[in-house]
């Protein structure tokens, strides 16, 4: 169509009017063979991804595109236009857009809003920098455009209107303001931590940002108004704008101590000078150190010294003193070794010394006073009468003469440590900090055993040379059934990878990506945001890519040992495609493609050419990895049916409800109610959504709806579809359909990937009784294809392939057999890893569950429906008018300790989550002498470490951390009174390094069978003991959040952690980092406040919790 409109407007190329001055000299018109050139001026008038029209005359490709800067509709560019004699067509075979010059910027400005129609924006601020910010990581705003009275922070969701500059085309915003606002009277200040704080437990705001009225600072328990806006910060969504207090709690205390007080506390005052260096450097575990503090009068008055005392940050109590005579002699340093004892006793010893004494109160910089000291000096005589006490220097001292005090340090509490000393004048403090570092004999194990190296040197540019590719041979396929592939390519746009590799805006490729998800832009929308998605692990593959590589033999086969594997870095699997590089010869290189067959470790072993298998003689290669991208054309494939959705659906016949016995007998009431509704199918054309919180029965309840629906409910030639996130959950809910021995034999189809082969054959006995039920199906991985089935039951969340699970039911979705779909798992627990920060900016990082909870239909609303468990009870009912849910939340918790239970339920689950759990279970290590408050279930085990990272790993790991835990499981699984079996211990820790080095330290006390992994190999498991190591221990880092938490900054993974022990959990961690995060910060003012916390001393903002 466009070479014949060539043909037709190809007589007024000869007849075409140009001005003089337009007219070049006779070079700029040549012919070459049976074409002419020519170059013009234009305007694009169309533009698709491969091709484009200038002034609806001249056709070219996006080959022929040589700037940077994409094209647009309505571009001016400059062409060479060839005109064939024979066709007559018109074809430009160089496009450059023309440059702008931005010489007035107001002018230039005002031309391009003229020239570009304002579109609106919804997405969330993801930066904010000095007057300025960006909106979804691309489209930038001044706070001029900001609306009056709204100061954007990071995770706010906005409505912009925006347009693209040409000159950079680049998106800006010209108007901001919230998405959605609010305002609520008389609420309740639930926490206050430091800076940020809390309103009923569901509004997060931050005294950086918050607008106060003069003179007015909030505290815990304050009744007051606010404003506040729709906004993502971690586990809350509202954030407030602004504040007024309503009602004032005159008896709260503990405000945050004011920074300019504890500075001037640290100062010398009243002529009186102090030692200032009072760090210990580092020590051993077990060593003692001693230092000297002078003390020195330059005034003219004596200045009477009343008493000495520690703060009590350290709960080890490694700091002790004794007073120096006046006059003596003492050296500056004095230390001496103390025998160090073994692993686990260090712990033991420093347990007892650590609960022999718990101060009677804190610390608050804001009311220290000498008669304070005097005062909770005579308590602790009367409190403690027992106890020996430590020699008290004081008296006066006189002009010019000086005292001293000897504090010693006993090393005991691996990690950074530091404690207050307060010197007690009669009308004035003076304080000093004792700091100390303290290593122990084990991290000498983990010690990082070579430099971080991450990023590899840049090779000098090569010229190309001239390739030969040899691909394996054909192999003959094995007898196992398989299934023809239906999956299109779904190539990756260039013009989108263009945007990606030269940092364009993305919305100048897809501008649909700003609006909100609806029917109309599904498909477009999501297959963008599925190609950044792949864009990026193709560029992060690369990273991976090695050279001078030489293979090693497993008999006929090669192997290859790729550094970083067991880390997924990068990630293989079988199937998976490589490429080997031969060393370039005479001008040549010979490629030979390979694919994985087997994985051990970071050994993967490859099936090649047999012809270069044979011939190999270890000659140095280089390795390209490919990616695969059989995951994402499934999800291509799945957006494909996104037609369907929409379209009204036939009324079908559901049978009947009977009054039928449940097979499972203890059921609780919403399970029941959970499995009558899925039975009945009142939702339909609706998905049904079953909402279960951790340790709810999410499993056994849809285990029931299955066998019911089997047994009493089935309709004709119906099946029954029941898709999983991985081959356990699926394998765990084959086997509890077996054991439900009520399915007859051959009911039951178990698909499994190819690769899973080799597996079920060596754990051929494990899986014999998932067979007994029925064949066992194999599906190659970029083949695999499911029969539609009449009712679907998903039993997990989405992740990011959910959408190929979800093609066959789109499809079928108006027939009149069409499915029910139900919907299991939890919203608040793990979602999809998205890597790309573009595409998780646009949401694909929003599971479908998660969506769809968010949806009117779905949405809870306490105000409406507070008397139907919060969610909307009505929906278009039966002949019967039974009327029915959309969503089913379970509420009873058979899992956890009512201690360990209660802050996720009040942080993601609006205190709704009830105790059902085995008292027997759940209290059986309330008598652990190790607890720091005996019958509460948890510690907080504060450990200022050093994070390290070694090699090309970029996983980070502590060896304070990693020790402090192996303390810790050593004491479990050895006790003598309440000992706990190692395969009732789970160890969760975010970073692959520092479960590389835990694994170490247990295999050195021979305790291998205890679990150590990330949060998401815990996902849906549940044990006895939770020990999580959070690793992050940097505090100078608190601007970026990649240097400052990383994957613990993640509320959902923050949730799957604490939610997974049954009687005892244990947290290490770097407070002082820690607190800044809102799910973290909660965690650790729930430990203090309750007494559990021990370890390194607490920063400002908790010490005034302390009891």
């Amino acid at each position: 169509m466009l070479r014949l409109a060539a043909k037709l407007v190809s007589f007024f190329w000869r007849r075409e009017d140009i001005p003089e001055e337009e007219v070049g000299p006779p070079g700029r018109e040549l012919s070459e063979g049976d074409t002419r050139l020519k170059t013009v001026q234009g305007v694009v008038t169309r533009y698709c991804s491969d091709y484009g029209m200038i002034d609806d005359l001249i056709y070219f490709s996006n080959d022929a595109v040589t700037s940077k800067v994409l094209l647009n509709v309505g571009q001016e560019v400059i062409a060479i236009v060839e005109e064939n004699k024979v066709s007559n067509g018109l074809k430009a075979i160089r496009v450059e857009a023309v440059s702008d010059k931005w010489e007035d910027d107001n002018k230039n400005s005002c031309k391009g809003l003229s020239d570009s129609s304002p579109r609106v924006l919804i997405g969330c601020v993801t930066s904010m920098l000095e007057g300025a910010g960006y909106i979804s990581q691309t489209t930038y705003f001044s706070l001029e455009s900001v609306c009056e009275g709204f100061h954007p922070c990071k995770g706010d969701w906005v409505e912009a209107e925006y347009w693209i500059r040409p000159g950079t085309w680049s998106s800006e915003a010209i108007s901001v303001k919230p998405l959605r606002y609010k305002r609520v009277d008389k609420v309740c200040i639930s926490s206050l931590c430091g800076r940020n704080g809390v309103i009923e437990d569901s509004i997060f705001f931050s005294l950086d940002s918050l607008k106060l009225p003069e003179g007015y600072m909030p505290r815990r328990h304050d009744i007051v108004n606010a404003v506040v806006v729709e906004s993502s910060q971690s586990c809350y969504i509202w954030r407030a704008l602004c504040m007024t207090p309503v009602k004032r709690d005159t008896a709260a205390t503990g405000e945050a101590p004011q920074e300019p007080y504890g500075a001037l506390l640290l100062k010398n005052k009243g002529d009186i000078e102090v030692t200032r260096m009072t760090s210990f450097g580092t020590l051993k575990e077990g060593e003692s150190k001693a230092l000297v503090i002078w003390i020195e009068n330059k005034g003219e008055i004596s200045q009477d010294l009343i008493s000495c005392r520690l703060a009590g940050w350290d709960k080890a109590q490694q700091f002790r003193f004794e007073a120096q005579g006046r006059g003596q002699a003492c050296s500056e340093e004095a230390a001496a070794s103390v025998p160090q004892g073994e692993n686990v006793n260090s712990l033991d010893h420093h347990s007892e010394n650590k609960t022999d004494e718990m101060p009677e109160s804190s610390l608050n910089n804001t009311e220290i006073s000498p008669d304070d000291c005097a005062c909770e000096e005579e308590s602790r005589e009367k409190g403690n009468t027992s106890k020996k006490q430590e020699p008290e220097p004081g008296g006066l001292i006189p002009p010019g003469e000086k005292t001293s005090i000897v504090v010693t340090c006993d090393a005991k509490n691996p990690g950074r440590c530091k404690e207050l000393l307060l010197l007690c004048f009669s009308n004035f403090l003076i304080g000093r900090h004792l700091e100390v570092n303290v290593v122990s004999g084990e991290e000498a194990l983990i010690a990082v055993r070579e430099p971080f190296s991450w990023k590899k040197p840049k090779s000098p540019q090569t010229l190309v040379s001239a390739k030969t590719t040899v691909v394996v041979t054909t192999q003959k396929r094995n007898s196992r059934r398989q299934l023809p592939s239906f999956l299109p390519q779904y190539p990756i746009p260039d013009r989108l990878k263009k945007c990606v590799e030269q940092k364009i805006d993305i919305l100048t490729f897809q501008p649909l990506l700003a609006e909100l998800l609806n029917m109309s832009n599904y498909k477009e929308k999501f297959s963008t945001l599925l190609w950044l998605e792949e864009i990026h692990a193709e560029i992060e593959l690369k990273e991976y890519n090695m050279s001078g590589v030489v293979l090693k033999r497993k008999g006929d086969l090669l192997v290859l040992e790729v550094p970083g594997l067991a880390e997924s870095r990068p990630s293989l699997y079988a199937g998976d495609k490589l490429i080997l590089k031969s060393q370039e010869y005479n001008g040549h290189v010979i490629e030979y493609i390979g694919y994985v067959m087997e994985i051990h470790e970071e050994d993967v072993t490859l099936k090649l050419n047999p012809g270069f298998e044979q011939m190999y003689n270890f000659e140095p290669m280089d390795v390209e990895f490919t990616y695969n991208r059989t995951t994402s054309r499934r999800c291509h494939y799945a957006l494909e049916q996104v037609i369907h959705l929409g379209v009204k659906v036939d009324e079908i016949q559901a049978p009947k409800a009977r009054d039928k016995e449940f097979f499972n007998p203890v059921l609780n009431e919403n399970q029941k109610l959970a499995v009558r509704r899925i039975l009945s199918g009142d939702c339909r054309p609706l998905p049904y959504i079953l909402f279960g919180p951790p340790g709810t029965g999410k499993t056994v309840t849809i285990i029931e709806a299955v066998l019911q629906e089997s047994v009493h409910y089935a309709l004709p030639d119906s099946r029954i579809l029941v898709c999983a996130p991985s081959n356990s959950a699926a394998d765990l809910v084959c086997l509890r359909l077996h054991e439900s021995k009520v399915l007859k034999p051959a009911a039951m189809v178990r698909v499994n990937a190819t690769c899973r082969f080799e597996e079920v054959r060596v754990h051929r006995s494990e899986m014999r009784e998932i067979s007994e039920l029925g064949p066992t199906w194999y599906c190659e991985r970029d083949e695999g294809r499911s029969e539609p089935g009449k009712l679907h039951l998903r039993t997990s969340r989405y992740i990011n392939g959910q959408y190929s699970q979800l093609k066959e039911y789109l499809r079928d979705w108006t027939n009149k057999s069409g499915p029910e779909i139900v919907l299991a798992g939890d919203p608040m627990q793990l979602g999809p890893v998205i890597k790309s920060r573009l595409a998780m900016a646009y949401g694909l990082n929003v599971s479908m569950l998660e969506r769809l909870m968010s949806r009117p239909a779905y949405l809870r609303d306490e105000n409406a429906f507070g008397a139907c468990g919060a969610y909307n009870p009505l929906l278009t009912s039966g002949e019967d008018g039974a009327a029915a849910k959309f969503v089913t939340k379970l509420v009873k918790n058979y899992r956890s300790h009512s201690a360990l239970l209660a802050l996720p339920s009040r942080l993601f689950y609006h205190r709704e989550l009830e105790v059902c759990a085995d008292p027997k279970v759940v209290t059986s290590l309330l008598g652990w002498e190790k607890l720091p408050r005996k019958g509460f279930p948890l510690i907080f085990h504060g450990v200022r470490g050093n994070e390290a990272r070694e090699g090309r790993s970029p996983s980070w790991f502590s060896p304070a951390e990693a020790v402090q835990v192996m303390r810790y499981c050593c004491l479990l699984a050895r006790n003598v009174s309440s000992q706990v079996s190692s395969k009732d211990i789970g160890v969760i820790t975010p970073y692959r390094k520092q479960v590389e080095k835990i694994k170490i330290l247990l295999r050195n006390v021979d305790l291998t069978d205890i679990k150590v992994g990330s949060v998401e190999e815990f996902q849906g498991q549940e044990y006895l003991v939770i020990v999580i190591s959070t690793v992050r221990s940097n505090e100078d880092r608190f601007e970026d959040d990649r240097y400052f938490l990383g994957f613990l900054s993640n509320s959902k993974r923050f949730n799957v952690a604490i939610t997974r022990p049954k009687a005892l959990l244990i947290v290490l961690g770097n407070p002082h980092v820690l607190v800044r995060d809102p799910c973290f910060g909660a965690l650790l003012e729930y430990s203090v406040t309750n007494g559990v916390y021990t370890g390194c001393d607490l920063p400002p903002e908790l010490q005034a919790l302390q009891k």
